[in-house]
């Protein structure tokens, strides 16, 4: 029985050393992203790493609120592209309205 609670123990220090390199992991590629389509992916692959963890009580609270922060990063990018596709729309619509006008002048201005 003891020998049994031992690797039990053992089994659980190599979970953790694995669980504490891969958040180590994590935390360097996280705060070395350089665009926003880089930060999306690695995000991705976070939440479903923490997604997968089967945890003590004591870090469930803490995964929880990692998951709860990395899910509005993500919406906060994926709005950030609506966003920008929006705005994109926008200019270019009203770009070629005020160009469709100037057009419209030009053309009263040239038959008198």
């Amino acid at each position: 029985m003891i020998i049994l609670t031992n690797i039990l123990n053992m089994i659980d220090l190599a979970n953790y050393t694995v669980l504490r390199r891969t958040y180590e992991n994590f935390r360097s590629e996280l705060s070395s992203c350089i665009n926003i389509k880089e930060l999306k992916l690695k995000v991705q692959k976070f939440l479903s790493f923490i997604s997968s963890i089967e945890a003590e009580e004591n870090l469930i609270e803490f995964i929880t609120k990692q998951k709860e922060i990395a899910k509005r990063l993500l919406l906060v990018i994926n709005i950030r592209y609506v966003i920008f596709f929006l705005y994109r729309y926008l200019v270019h619509k009203l770009l070629s309205e005020l160009l469709s006008l100037i057009n419209r002048a030009l053309s009263i201005l040239n038959y008198r």
